[in-house]
């Protein structure tokens, strides 16, 4: 894999990662094939978590690129290669780069399968119960247990380091306004911690607009920007906060980047210093997952 192929493959990533938080639910009729069970995770609650059915097709010749869902009954991928599976399995998206994934075949990117994997239907309303955080630990062990089933999928794991950065308070302290307890909260994007984004486009200005957000949150919805360069929390700040985060503009040439050492840093893409924020760089301890054996899905 050249280095732009593999830019290419993580900004592709990212976008997969922003359909499957923004989209919600695509509804629309699914043919489900024959029931597989697998492995069961179990969630905070001790309640059982399975894929009850699993259907793994080839998608329609000449379909365009898909995505990625997490539905509120399980699993759905759709015009994509097997590698995003993997990656969702095995991978956080926020620590992704096309490193962290050795030993992938030509066929599970050139090939594009559509996947539609669900819970056994009494445990829809438990599933439902889970954050959107508990949901994707909840996924990946599920996924892992899939491909393990339909795709003999074999691996092993290595201790890696990436350089990601550390959310914390600039010199003058925090410049945001403390959400007011008991506050109603205006319609929007729910947030992991109960916090909304609202997302408006301002004469050509981005500005996202945040109600009753943590700095968890906040950081989080930073890390979309950074691909293969998480961001962490450090912001010791227990309040939740209402506040702008306005983008700062950014030339052509930027626009136009490709390699993943032209990623521009969050000081750079977003004007922290309005909120009396600001990062650093930090190593983070991750892992590479190496593919030691995979089959295309078994039928269905």
């Amino acid at each position: 894999m050249t280095s732009k192929q593999g830019a290419m493959m993580l900004m592709r990533s990212r976008t997969i990662l922003m359909i499957a938080v923004t989209l919600g639910t695509l509804t629309m009729p699914i043919a489900l094939a024959q029931k597989t069970v697998l492995p069961t995770v179990k969630s905070a609650s001790t309640k059982e978590m399975l894929f009850d059915v699993v259907s793994i097709r080839p998608s329609a010749p000449g379909s365009p690129w898909g995505g990625v869902q997490i539905l509120p009954d399980g699993y759905r991928a759709w015009g994509i290669g097997l590698w995003v599976s993997v990656q969702n399995a095995y991978i956080p998206t926020e620590l992704y780069t096309p490193e962290r994934i050795q030993g992938m075949q030509p066929w599970m990117t050139s090939d594009k399968y559509d996947i539609v994997a669900k819970v056994t239907p009494g445990d829809v309303t438990e599933w439902q119960k889970q954050s959107r955080t508990r949901q994707m630990g909840m996924m990946q062990a599920m996924l892992q247990a899939m491909l393990a089933e339909r795709c003999k999928l074999v691996v092993h794991r290595i201790p890696a380091e990436i350089t990601g950065y550390a959310l914390v308070v600039g010199k003058g302290g925090p410049k945001m306004k403390e959400t007011k307890p008991g506050e109603t909260m205006p319609s929007g994007m729910p947030l992991p911690d109960g916090g909304v984004l609202v997302g408006t486009p301002r004469g050509g200005k981005i500005v996202n607009t945040f109600y009753g957000a943590s700095m968890a949150e906040l950081a989080q919805h930073l890390n979309g920007g950074s691909p293969g360069h998480p961001i962490e929390d450090k912001t010791g700040l227990t309040p939740r906060y209402d506040f702008e985060l306005k983008r700062i503009d950014m030339s052509e040439e930027q626009n136009g980047a490709v390699s993943l050492n032209a990623i521009p840093a969050p000081n750079d893409l977003w004007d922290l210093g309005a909120l009396g924020l600001k990062v650093e760089p930090i190593k983070i301890t991750t892992e590479t997952v190496v593919i030691d054996h995979i089959e295309r899905p078994s039928e269905n």
